[in-house]
């Protein structure tokens, strides 16, 4: 049972990481930053289309919109998280805590936990940012959570796969390629689409796009896509004790 002494311990101490990494930082300013833009630019592209090639951007709203408040969100929460546990092989804390009285297992857990709350509040807010295209809110706030494993997945892939920030950098850009999975599967007809559901975040935002078409079935795909999660999950965690025990 992890003591609360060592809970704030390890939270202090992300806590002071995430404060004086310049890249982090960089990162959480970029989550609203993007988002901001987006609120702003998306009607006038939209107006801008309709009127040089009569082409309605409307429709394709929720797109745009799940791609950001369900995709990005969770990408980039789990690039700070990623970092930060790779921060914690880099400096050895991690072979510290292998020997001492707080288990791996106990810090990990604390750091997932808080990747996966960082993620469930900024897909929110993203959403409000954004401001269009976006299902009511109960579905928004169940497609937020729905979609933050992913980025608790991400930070493990990150700080697994990888053993210097340089070599982080890389399997970042190869997590990129995740958001646009869900993406690329609403241009798809059921059930080809349902190729995409081995990805989980597939789940939320098939979730979002069906409340916000007027659907009353988007809490089974809420649902649907936890089993998904949690083998993701308990491969990741394996995979991130494997390789801090390396």
């Amino acid at each position: 049972m992890l003591s609360r002494t060592a809970l704030r311990g390890i939270l202090r101490t992300d806590g002071l990481r995430l404060v004086r990494s310049r890249f982090l930082l960089g990162t959480t300013v970029y989550i609203f930053a993007i988002a901001a833009a987006l609120r702003w630019a998306l009607p006038w592209i939209g107006d801008t289309l309709a009127e040089r090639v009569e082409f309605d951007l409307v429709p394709w709203y929720p797109l745009i919109g799940s791609h950001f408040v369900v995709g990005l969100a969770g990408l980039l929460a789990g690039i700070i998280g990623g970092f930060l546990l790779l921060e914690g092989r880099e400096d050895r804390t991690v072979k510290a805590l292998l020997v001492s009285p707080v288990p791996l297992g106990s810090y990990l857990a604390v750091i997932c936990v808080a990747v996966f709350l960082l993620a469930s509040v900024l897909s929110v807010v993203q959403g409000l940012i954004v401001g269009v295209g976006l299902p009511p809110w109960p579905a928004l706030l169940g497609a937020s959570f729905s979609a933050a494993p992913a980025a608790v997945f991400v930070a493990l892939v990150i700080s697994a796969c990888a053993d210097s920030k340089t070599e982080a950098l890389v399997v970042m850009k190869i997590c990129a390629f995740g958001p646009l999975i869900p993406s690329a599967a609403y241009f798809l007809a059921e059930p080809w689409q349902w190729l995409a559901a081995v990805y989980p975040p597939y789940w939320a935002a098939k979730a979002y796009w069906v409340a916000e078409a007027g659907g009353s079935s988007w809490p089974l795909w809420i649902v649907g896509g936890l089993p998904v999660s949690a083998l993701w999950g308990a491969a990741l965690v394996r995979v991130y004790l494997r390789a801090a025990r390396r």
